[in-house]
């Protein structure tokens, strides 16, 4: 018993950093950043974790010019929660790919006049 009750407090501590990954929070609209993410994902530039050796992680966006942004990890950590994102749990840096939903989710939230043609290489099947 003082196992489930350590594990629920621990639960209600880390829920205001990483969200619920509930049905209800999977559903949620997606904010205009995490929109804009998307269609970058969709665009194929690519999503990367990168860890140092202090613990530090931060989340930067490639994109195919060679430059790079740094992403808000409560973005990124959502869309995993809602299973539109998938990683590969590399170290130092994790690539962050679209899960087929998640590609799905992309091409809803991205105008049509702006949508890519041809098929991204940065999503799961």
């Amino acid at each position: 018993m003082m196992l489930r009750d350590a594990a629920v407090k621990l639960c209600a501590r880390l829920r205001p950093i990483f969200g619920s990954p509930t049905k209800q929070n999977s559903r949620s609209p997606q904010t205009p950043s995490q929109q804009r993410l998307l269609e970058a994902l969709l665009k194929g530039d690519t999503l990367k974790s990168h860890r140092y050796l202090d613990g530090r992680k931060e989340f930067r966006l490639h994109q195919l010019g060679g430059s790079s942004t740094l992403v808000t990890g409560h973005d990124v950590i959502l869309l995993q929660n809602k299973g539109l994102l998938l990683s590969n749990h590399k170290f130092p840096a994790a690539t962050l790919a679209l899960t087929q939903r998640g590609r799905q989710e992309a091409v809803a939230c991205v105008p049509a006049d702006r949508q890519v043609p041809i098929e991204s290489a940065n999503s799961i099947s």
